[in-house]
């Protein structure tokens, strides 16, 4: 803001303001020396003491100087079954040009299992002071990508925008000066890395092997303006009953060593456990986890409370109720019931060493002695009869594979977990109790991967994608009329059981949230982006009717072509704070600030750059043609 204003100062009176920034610079280095500051670039006229050494510890010790910076990792939904690849490291750049590694080692990381989570990547002790700058590196050496094709599940080759084979990528990321990064002793910080999929990747189906030309994109942003929930894993410090909280030593990714910091997540009246296969609640489970010994296995989903500073638990998993610490397990999305048989497709398999690979297709055997846990619904009495088509699990057993039976998980005398499931479509009709929708997608996948055979009372009764039954009832939904998108988030209905076919606990009108835009400008210096742009808002240039060109409105599976609207759309910010970025070569500059963001682009426009490409969410009014952005990601070139 300051920048901006000078524009408008008389010369004398910039001088001054010069001097008072200089001054003001001087006495924020002395301060951070006086903390434990280390070197930088202005070093010659204010000497700054070498920086302190942060050590990172697991119970919560904090030297002078230091602070806690919790790294959360997520992704923006995109096109894939699975993509696995390592990050290889993050570094964070001070004010005063100290670097700092804000990850100790490596990491695979399948980010298609972080379009609704962010996972916890560490909660590191650092030098105090801001930092302005960062930077990720992400190698693709040992990638697993995998795309659907035809309702199968193909390995894709990673290519670079010229075609070459994709390796390794360092991307600078520049932090929105509005909302700075501040590490500071007696508060945490938190900054979340979006890899955003969509923006970052096109995927060519016809080539064989299939392609995918790769320019990664990745969001930096302190206290993400939507909060997603966080999944916390690492084994058991402590508890405390008197302020309801329990301490873990964070081990991220099925990770069973290394340093990684400590948080205390907090316990609620509806917080659910489940531990050792057993399900409790609020207090109760907190007994529980204190007859634990310290390094049982944890696994967390709760939410990071900014007033508090401290995290909230929902669902807390320990001991053998933890994926891969006893028992083999797989996540993925039953597909098709047979009896006592579950196909299961899109599973990650982890095993009880911490090896996690991608299988499209296994086949779950179950009995009467299977254990069926619902979170969020711990009072539901459940069976192995609640186990449908379409649900989300988690799979605990032993896991065989041969060549003739193929990959097989033996849970007869394990546990299924059923997972908060996501389903989209067209709205066709609603009232108090019943949400019918033309299903587009289930669980990230077309309704074609599923039979659903026997999910209904008898066979007339079975769940119909042209007409998906939603349950609505004891929610409020409003402001949903026929024809709408929507998106529906909840369980099943048990197997035989329906109609409905689904019960939902949530309900999103994509004209508030959720939409994507996804462009894609032809090459040629003579292609406009955007026919106008404003402090106010951005409107998009169909070039020569859309032709080697892509345009498209995306509403979870309902894919709409912008070139069939009347009128362009236009963008505009949703609310006064969104995060709006730039990627210009390897450098991301972020912006929560919509003028800002639009005055750099108009300045890299004016420079000569041309806008490649476009990627945006937030929500869709199709009476207006009106996009209302909480993110805008565009990639010049």
């Amino acid at each position: 803001m300051i920048n901006r204003i000078t524009l408008f100062m008389s010369p004398f009176m910039a001088t001054i303001e010069m001097r008072l920034k200089s001054l003001l610079l001087t006495f924020f280095l002395v301060t951070l020396t006086a903390c434990g500051g280390g070197g930088s670039a202005v070093e010659e006229e204010v000497p700054v003491a070498q920086a302190v050494s942060c050590e990172t510890s697991d119970d919560g010790t904090i030297e002078d100087g230091c602070g806690i910076l919790l790294l959360g990792l997520t992704d923006a939904d995109g096109d894939f079954l699975n993509y696995t690849v390592d990050v290889t490291g993050i570094e964070l750049t001070r004010l005063d040009g100290t670097q700092v590694s804000a990850m100790p080692s490596t990491q695979s990381v399948n980010f298609v299992d972080y379009v609704e989570l962010s996972e916890l990547t560490t909660a590191a002790t650092i030098p105090a002071g801001i930092y302005t700058a960062g930077s990720i590196t992400i190698d693709y050496t040992n990638a697993d990508i995998q795309v659907e094709k035809e309702g199968e599940a193909v390995a894709a080759d990673m290519v670079d925008e010229v075609g070459e084979p994709l390796l390794s990528q360092t991307l600078q990321l520049q932090l929105d000066e509005d909302n700075q990064l501040v590490i500071a002793r007696n508060r945490p910080a938190l900054l979340e890395l979006d890899f955003n999929l969509a923006a970052s990747h096109t995927v060519n189906l016809e080539t064989e092997p299939v392609t995918v030309t790769t320019e990664p994109y990745v969001i930096a942003e302190v206290d993400p303006i939507q909060s997603k929930e966080f999944r916390i894993r690492g084994p058991l410090i402590r508890v405390n009953e008197d302020e309801s909280y329990f301490r873990v030593a964070v081990r991220p990714y099925y990770r069973h060593d290394g340093r990684f910091g400590g948080v205390n997540v907090q316990v609620e009246d509806e917080t659910n456990f489940e531990i050792n296969g057993e399900a409790f609640s609020g207090a109760e489970g907190l007994t529980q986890m204190a007859t634990l010994e310290a390094g049982t296995p944890t696994v967390t989903l709760g939410l990071f409370d900014r007033a508090a500073d401290s995290f909230t638990a929902i669902t807390v998993m320990a001991g053998s109720s933890v994926p891969g610490s006893d028992k083999d397990a797989a996540r993925g999305v039953i597909v098709a019931r047979d009896g006592n048989n579950l196909t299961v497709r899109g599973a990650s398999l982890i095993r009880d060493d911490g090896i996690v690979t991608f299988r499209d297709e296994i086949t779950v055997l179950i009995a009467e002695t299977t254990k069926v846990s619902k979170p969020r619904r711990i009072q539901d009495e459940v069976t192995i009869a609640d186990l449908s088509v379409g649900q989300a699990v988690t799979v605990l057993g032993t896991i065989t594979t041969d060549e003739s039976d193929g990959t097989v998980i033996d849970a007869t005398e394990g546990g299924i977990r059923m997972r908060l499931t996501f389903a989209s479509g067209h709205t066709l009709s609603k009232d108090d109790v019943l949400l019918t929708m033309d299903l587009q997608q289930l669980q990230g996948r077309l309704p074609d991967v599923y039979d659903f055979s026997g999910t209904g009372m008898d066979e007339t009764f079975d769940a119909s994608p042209d007409a998906y039954e939603v349950s609505i009832e004891n929610l409020m939904v409003t402001n949903l009329d026929d024809g709408d998108p929507v998106r529906v988030s909840g369980f099943v209905s048990p197997f035989g059981a329906a109609p409905p076919d689904f019960e939902a606990l949530t309900v999103i009108n994509y004209a508030e949230s959720r939409s994507q835009l996804y462009v894609n400008w032809p090459d040629g210096d003579d292609v406009t982006a955007f026919s106008e742009i404003t402090t106010e808002s951005l409107t998009i240039n169909i070039v020569n009717g859309g032709e080697d060109g892509i345009y498209k409105l995306i509403q979870g599976g309902i894919r709409t072509d912008l070139t069939s609207f009347d009128e362009a759309v236009v963008i505009q910010p949703k609310g006064e704070r969104g995060i709006y970025t730039l990627r210009s070569n390897d450098t991301i500059m972020a912006f929560s600030d919509f003028a800002d963001f639009v005055a750099e682009l108009q300045q890299k426009l004016d420079e000569g750059n041309l806008i490649d490409g476009m990627h945006a969410t937030g929500g869709f009014s199709t009476e207006s043609k009106t996009f209302s952005a909480l993110k805008i990601a565009i990639r010049l070139n």
